[in-house]
């Protein structure tokens, strides 16, 4: 049997002898099969043995460290939701890194998580901060979102585009509040309005629409929890919500922007009045 030229000392099968009493590698490991010695038994010459196993070892370390900083957002997001970080506080990486018992590069990997979620805030170059939205950011919110929510009605009715993905998120809406989940509430209605954003499939509309969306539910979530409010509030606009999916189907684009940007001035009433103050 012959291996060909790489069978020979230096070639691709470096470090094969071959001898009729036997065959071992130049690293001593002895496999007797007919003549040869399998080559990625010898260590020395297994780099393509074992390069899938530091493959598999780098992917388990990055999955590790994704699960590591997961729990550590998911951690810190509870502290902030039980406002043992208040809204505006400075969040200092060394000392959250000090009580979980982790690397300070697992708290900012944490903290970055937070911030697409709406939770905090970071400049460039400064360091992370609990949101903090006062009375009047709110307004200015609302009022945005109202024209931003309007055009994207328009945009629908004209198009006669379909809502069923809608339909299913309120009826997500309807049966949180059914089970007083407040959580899962807050969550269904943002997952509402954006879809309703993200439907006119206008790249620039969805994301000053999430800009705007996720920090505000974020910070909405903070205060009901603060305040122990239920799902009261919630279920009392469920028939604004309603109304929403009804005048977009009815395919009347200025119905359907001016049905909105009053709808959302309603959101705007009923959030001032329960958690905003």
């Amino acid at each position: 049997m012959d291996l060909g030229p790489n069978s020979m000392k230096g070639g691709f099968y470096s470090g094969v002898s071959s001898s009729k009493s036997g065959i071992c590698c130049e690293q001593g490991t002895r496999l007797c099969c007919d003549r040869f010695c399998l080559p990625y038994f010898c260590i020395r010459n297994a780099w393509y043995s074992t390069r899938p196993m530091h493959s598999d070892l780098n992917q388990n370390a990055a999955v590790a460290r994704g699960l590591l900083k997961e729990n550590v957002a998911q951690r810190l997001r509870e502290e902030i939701l039980a406002a043992r970080i208040s809204p505006g506080e400075k969040i200092v990486e060394g000392k959250w890194a000090r009580e979980y018992g982790v690397a300070q590069i697992s708290v900012r990997e944490a903290l970055n998580i937070l911030a697409t979620q709406g939770f905090v805030t970071k400049g460039h170059g400064r360091s992370a901060r609990v949101l903090k939205l006062e009375k009047a950011d709110i307004i200015h919110i609302y009022q945005v979102r109202g024209a931003l929510e309007g055009l994207a009605a328009r945009l629908i009715a004209e198009g006669k585009l379909p809502v069923d993905d809608m339909e299913a998120a309120f009826n997500d809406i309807r049966h949180s509040v059914n089970t007083g989940d407040l959580r899962r509430v807050i969550e269904s209605v943002q997952h509402f309005h954006m879809l309703l954003l993200e439907k006119p499939r206008n790249s620039v509309l969805r994301e000053y629409g999430r800009r705007l969306l996720v920090p505000l539910y974020a910070f909405t979530l903070m205060r009901a929890l603060v305040k122990k409010v239920d799902t009261g509030p919630w279920e009392r606009q469920l028939g604004l919500h309603r109304l929403i999916i009804d005048v977009l189907r009815q395919g009347n684009p200025y119905l359907a922007e001016q049905t909105l940007i009053h709808v959302t001035n309603s959101f705007l009433q009923a959030a001032l009045e329960v958690w905003a103050q």
